[in-house]
């Protein structure tokens, strides 16, 4: 059962996800390109009007992956890693920002700066979606264990396809749209999973544990007596 430190995290993992949601697009609303083009990244490129913006909404939500990791340390120390370390590359993908365009292999020639951030940017988001998959197998809540699963079923598929569309098909239309589709789910999972640990645990179960506890007790003083 989650304890009150961690129904707090979750729910500042709940409000970061969507603070930094909000923050990415509304920095994105302000390029040259319709919304649904160009990669996500560009909202943060040095001539983005919104470039500061951006950043702050990707450290947000780099912020977001590390409280509800935070959150379930008690259920699933190793989730809580995993998603720590997704935090982490997610706030280097916001420090070192991508040229205009974000040039990408095997089409465009990249500079550095591109790839660490790309690099980071695919490491913080695969660790991610590596940790819902995780909750998704864990001996876990059901309810905890069943949005994982479900979630996770919508965001595998769509990210596989996202990796083939950059391969083979590069910067268009098909990979812009696909990128922002396969991370929504991402951060719903993240939302919605914030909002289940905030649950405050039920009287009964509460009642049950205390009557537990008070017999094992009883029983270990009659065995000490």
């Amino acid at each position: 059962m989650p304890s009150d430190r961690s129904r707090w995290a979750a729910g500042l993992a709940v409000a970061a996800a969507v603070a930094g949601t909000a923050a990415v697009m509304y920095a994105l609303g302000v390029l040259p390109e319709p919304w649904t083009r160009g990669y996500i990244s560009e909202g943060g490129v040095a001539s983005s009007p919104r470039g500061g913006v951006y950043r702050v909404g990707i450290l947000t939500l780099a912020g977001s992956l590390a409280l509800l990791g935070l959150a379930l340390r008690r259920l699933v120390p190793f989730v809580c890693g995993m998603l720590v370390t997704a935090s982490v590359f997610g706030a280097g993908s916001a420090a070192v920002s991508c040229t205009p365009g974000c040039p990408l292999p095997p089409y465009e020639p990249s500079t550095p700066a591109d790839l660490v951030h790309a690099g980071a940017s695919v490491v913080a988001v695969g660790l991610a979606v590596l940790a819902m998959s995780v909750v998704a197998l864990a001996s876990l809540q059901p309810v905890l264990r069943a949005v994982a699963r479900a979630f996770a079923a919508v965001t595998l598929p769509l990210a596989l396809l996202l990796v083939v569309g950059l391969l083979a098909i590069g910067r268009g239309l098909f990979t812009s749209v696909l990128e922002r589709v396969a991370l929504a789910p991402l951060v719903v999972w993240v939302v919605v999973t914030g909002v289940l640990l905030c649950r405050p645990v039920p009287r009964q179960v509460t009642a049950g544990a205390e009557s537990a506890a008070q017999v094992v007790g009883a029983r270990s003083r009659s065995a000490a007596g």
